[in-house]
């Protein structure tokens, strides 16, 4: 069991697989309880059921799905331990097992108007998993290793025919939605909002975002809206992050003369305006 801060719910929480592999499961059910606790001490956010159900089936065609109370696993992404697994099979598990939870308010509470709006939830909820094993382990090597994996996979997709915007505006099939831009690109977009407004100035934005669409079916629209209002910023630049394909680029000249540094950053991308681009910067000297 868990029991939830502040409310004190007490939660029953169950792991399924087949018989072979039940000793597999502890560092899933680990993982799952730090996944809570997490919600809690970073956002505030509490489970709301009596009940939370994994079940673990070898033949599951993707990876896992958040449905409320009983979470569908493929086996790869739940059953790990120290005889066979790896430290990156147990960091996947890990992540897996905290990007469905936290869907459950970030997917579930609140979730999407369409299937347009799909970045709202996925997007948002690898930022989340992004966050929460680089807060549990080491955040410079989550980081490197994100970045790597978007480099590998979601600049190639941007590069190609099938490249999109993070809210692509029509499809095919809707199969084709789940894609590295929506995910991983989508998640650097929220990164954004976070890098512009600071740590507690995304989570002013995300407790109104909760505040006013607990419940609901949203846009991607309406979370800039919190974000903006909670912050008093006006976002309406950033918006076009949602609508703008490919990768930009961002070239610079610097020049230091008689004590004064300047730097010019130029952009180039498919926006006819340009991208808002928050870029950190730092001086160092010789010492």
């Amino acid at each position: 069991t868990y029991t939830t801060v502040p409310s004190g719910r007490q939660v029953r929480l169950q792991i399924f697989s087949e018989p072979h592999n039940v000793h597999k499961l502890d560092y899933a059910m680990e993982s799952l309880k730090r996944s809570m606790k997490w919600d809690e001490d970073k956002y505030g956010l509490e489970y709301d059921l009596d009940i939370y159900n994994i079940v673990a089936v070898d033949d599951f065609n993707m990876g896992a799905m958040e449905n409320k109370g009983l979470n569908v696993f493929n086996t790869a992404y739940v059953l790990a331990d120290q005889e066979t697994a790896t430290d990156t099979d147990f960091e996947r598990v890990e992540g897996v097992i905290g990007h469905e939870y936290f869907h459950n308010w970030t997917g579930n509470r609140v979730t999407c108007r369409d299937w347009f709006q799909l970045t709202l939830k996925e997007g948002l909820t690898v930022f989340r998993d992004q966050e929460f094993s680089g807060d549990l382990n080491s955040k410079a090597v989550n980081r490197i290793e994100n970045v790597r994996a978007l480099r590998a996979r979601q600049f190639a997709e941007d590069a190609g025919p099938m490249s999109h915007p993070i809210r692509p505006d029509s499809y095919i099939s809707m199969d084709n939605f789940y894609t590295a831009t929506v995910y991983s690109k989508g998640a650097e977009v929220i990164r954004m909002y976070q890098t512009l407004l600071s740590p507690e100035g995304f989570r002013k934005g995300m407790d109104l975002y909760f505040e006013r669409h607990d419940g609901q079916a949203v846009t991607c629209d309406d979370f800039l809206a919190a974000m903006a209002d909670a912050n008093g910023k006006d976002l309406s630049q950033f918006a076009l992050w949602y609508s703008t394909n490919g990768t930009p680029v961002v070239t610079y000249e610097h020049e230091y003369k008689d004590g004064t540094f300047a730097l010019t950053l130029t952009q180039k991308s498919n926006s006819e305006s340009p991208l808002l681009i928050p870029v950190s910067i730092g001086l160092l000297d010789k010492a």
